[in-house]
């Protein structure tokens, strides 16, 4: 049976699995769905809309399926759908679509760990095993890969996409998109991620691959010859899966950090 601290105001038409608990203080409206082992420390809104899955933690103090901030909105019944094992920390936000729908839903993976004091923007896309360290801000429409990572007091502009297995330093503005597997700092492609591949469990060929591929990128200005130097390379999935990332920019792909700071191309 649940586990519903007495001071916790849970409507009668939320949906709760027999093992939730939900601590002191918590508000849990109708139209909730909490799944297995998921527990909801003191102090948290779980509003209207939200589809949170099995042992998830959340609180305390999270605000978590909130309206959308947006002039837009029109009170519609809109969606938030979060997976399952996912890890919401203290005085984080997370906002439902602006349109109604299943399709349209604010969705967050498995597996993902949300720090203390993030937002999640409305019917932005967060991949599994993704990690929000303290005070990251996804703008609306923010689409975040699998086994991203993206450092504390980092920012992210509306429509953005960030690619599988990035990692974006501390306190950066994202406002172009950031193709898979890249080290994201000094306002633009450092590297690749390195550390990340290698405990993704990539081959040597991948990662190999993977090295030349930002190599073009840092090594040649436009991006329709990066693409054309790319394909000349020893194909891989992970390769391909980065030509396919930067032919199809949403809001432009971010640039090399030689080409911000030098005005030049990076070594060869």
């Amino acid at each position: 049976m649940s586990q519903i601290h007495p001071t916790a105001i849970v409507d009668r038409l939320a949906e709760l699995s027999d093992d939730v608990r939900i601590g002191a203080y918590s508000i849990v409206q109708g139209g909730v769905t909490l799944g297995a082992g998921t527990i909801v420390h003191e102090h948290c809104h779980i509003h209207s809309g939200s589809t949170i899955g099995r042992n998830c933690r959340i609180g305390p103090a999270a605000f978590v399926g909130l309206p959308p901030q947006h002039l837009k909105h029109d009170g519609a019944n809109t969606r938030l759908v979060i997976g399952d094992e996912v890890i919401i920390r203290e005085m984080v936000s997370l906002h439902r679509s602006i349109y109604p729908g299943p399709e349209h839903a604010t969705r967050v993976g498995n597996r993902c760990m949300l720090m203390v004091a993030c937002h999640v923007g409305h019917d932005s896309v967060l991949g599994d095993d993704v990690i929000l360290a303290n005070g990251v801000l996804l703008g609306g429409h923010v689409t975040v890969g699998n086994r991203t990572f993206l450092g504390g007091g980092a920012t992210v502009h509306q429509f953005v996409r960030l690619g599988r297995l990035a990692i974006i330093a501390g306190n950066e503005a994202i406002s172009h998109d950031v193709p898979p597997f890249a080290a994201a700092r000094y306002r633009g492609l450092k590297g690749y991620n390195a550390v990340g591949c290698k405990r993704a469990g990539m081959s040597r060929e991948s990662i190999a691959s993977i090295r030349a591929g930002y190599r073009c990128l840092h090594t040649i200005r436009t991006l329709p010859l990066v693409i054309a130097a790319m394909r000349k390379l020893p194909h891989t999935p992970e390769l391909q899966e980065l030509i396919d990332f930067v032919m199809t920019p949403n809001r432009g792909i971010l640039p090399s950090v030689h080409f911000l700071h030098t005005g030049q191309a990076g070594p060869e």
